[in-house]
């Protein structure tokens, strides 16, 4: 930051800009950070064929898996800041009149660990497999035992067997698995959540120290996973023909729980402690997958597949440890409560009624009887008051509902004409879900979005009613979160189109064997009834679990376009 001492609207109106210096004489801060990470890995395996190895007429083949993995990371933050720089530039922190250092920070960690895995299969009719993993960290605390997770997984393969591949079943239903998995896994405490130790080191007169931002919990747990899996592979031979020669489905249903996720808690402000780290609640998920592919049509010119992807999945919150926490998220004022039993990802605010006489979930009106005459029902469809124009919105706040889609669909198509020409697209669907424009809200607010020249009809009289459009912003809490900016976020999207024509596959150019121009694009058209710039997105913290279903001002999916080619000789 320059020195602004000679600048006359600082000294005119005493504001300057500096991070920590209390004039305006400037400042230079330095912030230096490394890691330094090692990772050493070993495995081993050993594999016997009872037929082969032992000469036992058994189709039993044993594989025998082991690993060690030793991980440390070291992690180094050191600051320091000049305050009093010259008036010329450039200079350098040593040429500042006052030189502190504020920060030099050590945070070790490190982890080591096995994994063992049995596997038996018997010919390719059936196969089982059992294992653990074992984890150390130094994130444990002193003496803390390690910490056991186990896995296993089987299948069993009926169309292998003689009474299905000998039957006339086989001719149609080729293949039929079924399978079955289950693991555990954890994730550690981090560093200094157990405990901290760290000694303030001095510097001439100055210290230099870390201030954790959370109260270390030494009875702090694991969180553990643990997920379960079981699902079927089908194919089916349809015809002999050139239309849908055969079939493969994949269906999986899993069941995820996770206990004593870790969290930061507020403290008590007796302590002195801003919050306390701790196992505060526990999740649960369940959800299905399905994939389907075929090829359509396949002839000695011409062929076609089609894949289809299904996904469909619900989070619970199962447990809360404590009062329920709110959590404020990072877009907005938009903020999101961890209540047992309600789905993860829910957004509160207050609500705008569409019926002058509605009622809440206890069969009471929102709006009292004895006030409901100086309210009417907009040509919009929200309640005004009938005086200011202004729309009605309930004292409290209210959960909008579940912002995560129904379901998620892909549809990829794929057509080749004889060795020169492929065509692909891929469409993806996504329904049911629902986003909170917060975008649009923070327009609302500067009276900059395009819905302010909307007439609407209130009391019988039409207007562009700046009053409506401003007290949907303002009303009851400004910048409060509100079901008129929660939209219907569903969508359907071409996500990818390309085009490849190989010319040497038609001309004859020496030397290329291959000259293949490919024309590519994606995010190409996006049909949505969403009134913001793009329903595919969240501004949340990043891999948020809670932040699923809010726009604030992020930058939407790019529509790009592509081109290449391909040579070979």
């Amino acid at each position: 930051v320059l020195n602004q001492s000679g600048d006359l609207s600082a000294i005119a109106t005493d504001h300057w800009v500096s991070f920590n210096n209390p004039d305006n004489t400037g400042e230079i801060s330095d912030y230096r950070y490394k890691t330094i990470f090692q990772n050493f890995i070993t495995t081993a395996t050993i594999r016997f064929d009872f037929e082969k190895d032992f000469h036992i007429k058994i189709p039993i083949i044993a594989t025998t898996q082991g690993a060690f993995d030793w991980r440390n990371n070291r992690y180094k933050a050191f600051g320091s800041y000049g305050l009093g720089v010259p008036t010329y530039t450039p200079f350098t922190a040593s040429q500042a009149t006052t030189y502190k250092i504020f920060q030099d920070y050590t945070e070790p960690f490190i982890t080591y660990g096995y994994v063992v895995t049995q596997r038996f299969d018997y010919g390719d009719f059936a196969g089982i497999s059992g294992g653990i993993r074992s984890d150390y960290s130094s994130a444990f605390g002193q003496g803390s035992k390690p910490f056991t997770f186990p896995r296993g997984d089987i299948y069993v393969r009926p169309s292998a067997m003689k009474f299905w591949s000998g039957s006339k079943l086989a001719n149609v239903f080729t293949e039929f698995k079924l399978r079955a998995a289950y693991g555990e896994a954890g994730i550690q405490p981090g560093p200094f959540q157990r405990y901290i130790t760290l000694s303030t080191k001095t510097y001439g007169n100055t210290n230099a120290f870390y201030v954790s931002a959370s109260q270390p919990n030494p009875n702090l747990n694991v969180e553990v996973s643990k997920e379960l899996e079981v699902g079927t592979d089908m194919t089916f031979r349809l015809g002999k023909q050139n239309w849908v020669k055969n079939i493969n489905f994949s269906l999986t249903y899993w069941d995820r729980r996770t206990d004593n996720a870790i969290w930061n808690l507020d403290a008590a402000p007796s302590t002195g402690t801003g919050n306390i780290v701790d196992n505060v609640f526990g999740l649960k998920s369940h959800g299905i997958q399905a994939s389907l592919n075929t090829n359509v049509y396949s002839s000695k010119n011409f062929n076609w597949s089609f894949t289809t992807n299904f996904g469909k999945q619900v989070s619970i919150i199962s447990s809360v440890k404590g009062p329920e926490v709110v959590i404020i998220s990072s877009a907005g004022s938009t903020n999101y409560v961890l209540r047992e039993g309600e789905k993860v990802g829910q957004i509160y605010g207050f609500l705008g009624l569409h019926s002058v006489d509605q009622l809440d979930a206890n069969g009471n009106p929102y709006i009292d009887k004895a006030e409901q005459d100086n309210y009417t029902l907009a040509s919009n469809g929200w309640v005004v008051n009938k005086t200011t124009k202004q729309p009605y919105f309930t004292p409290n706040q209210y959960t909008f509902g579940d912002p995560n889609p129904k379901f998620n669909m892909s549809f990829i198509n794929e057509f080749s004409y004889k060795d020169f020409l492929t065509f692909s697209f891929q469409i993806d669907w996504i329904h049911g879900a629902h986003i909170y424009n917060q975008t649009k809200e923070w327009m609302y607010r500067d009276g900059i979005n395009s819905d302010y020249e909307k007439p609407i009809t209130i009391d019988g009289v039409t207007g562009a009613w700046t009053a409506f459009y401003r007290g949907v912003y303002a009303q009851v809490s400004r910048n409060g979160t509100k079901n008129y900016f929660y939209e219907n976020g569903s969508f359907a999207r071409l996500r990818n189109l390309s085009i490849a024509f190989d010319v040497a596959k038609v001309v004859n150019i020496k030397p290329f064997r291959k000259l293949q121009v490919v024309l590519a694009g994606r995010n190409l058209v996006t049909l949505t009834k969403y009134t913001g710039m793009d329903p595919e997105m969240s501004s949340g913290a990043t891999n948020s679990p809670w932040d699923r279903g809010t726009d604030h001002s992020t930058l939407p999916n790019f529509k790009s376009y592509q081109a290449g080619i391909n040579i070979g000789f």
